[in-house]
């Protein structure tokens, strides 16, 4: 799937999945989330960064209660605390944050 950022306008693509998230490959910022929030469950959760898919939100067990982030590329695999859509912001804040880092150690 093709999208222009909203901050930069930079166009790039992702796979399209019922529940996701990308951020920017450009000016790294969040820009797009897409869940069946109202309808079903909004995870499994991808996460992009443009193209490459960098964490994934989903049921911490098969209990179907509770999330997880799960990011290989960040090392990162933690419970989160909130549910259904607040956990998708929850992770949301938490690649940003270490989106922000991996940039400001490049500078």
């Amino acid at each position: 799937m093709k999208k222009q950022c909203k901050k930069c306008n930079f166009e790039y693509e992702y796979e399209g999945f019922a529940n996701l998230m990308v951020f920017c490959p450009c000016c790294d910022e969040f820009d797009y989330l897409s869940c069946e929030y109202g309808f079903g469950p909004v995870v499994p959760c991808r996460i992009y960064h443009g193209s490459k898919e960098v964490g994934m939100v989903s049921y911490k067990d098969s209990s179907q209660r509770g999330y997880r982030l799960e990011s290989d590329v960040f090392d990162l695999h933690k419970e989160l605390e909130r549910s259904y859509l607040e956990a998708l912001y929850e992770a949301k804040d938490m690649i940003a944050e270490l989106i922000n880092d991996v940039k400001r150690k490049e500078i």
